[in-house]
């Protein structure tokens, strides 16, 4: 059953939908609509990726420069991907992700 991450950048007032579907080959379809014509960019270039794409994150395809160049570095989708990924390969609890719903970051106002 595949899996799908939203990701809300209140920032840009963007928002992602991405989906990543486990094949019998081991490999992950990903899908990815989003309102951002830099992350329609990415998710062209962004159909499949490997398992190994999903742990290894210093060399995985959602990191690779040439695919996410027209993502700027804040961008949350390609952690989308990630979490997808990791839930569609059993690594990310679908019954914990379900109970906690989101994951958060808190912008704290320093004066």
């Amino acid at each position: 059953m595949p899996s799908t991450v939203i990701s809300k950048m209140n920032t840009c007032s963007k928002t992602s939908k991405v989906t990543v579907t486990l094949r019998e080959d081991g490999d992950l379809d990903v899908k990815i609509v989003s309102d951002c014509p830099h992350i329609q960019e990415y998710a062209e270039k962004l159909t499949k990726i490997t398992a190994e794409d999903a742990v290894d994150f210093s060399k995985s395809k959602i990191q690779d420069p040439n695919i996410r160049s027209s993502v700027s570095a804040p961008c949350l989708t390609p952690n989308a991907v990630f979490d997808a990924a990791w839930m569609e390969l059993g690594m990310l609890s679908k019954s914990l992700v379900k109970k906690v719903e989101n994951n958060n970051l808190d912008f704290i106002h320093n004066e």
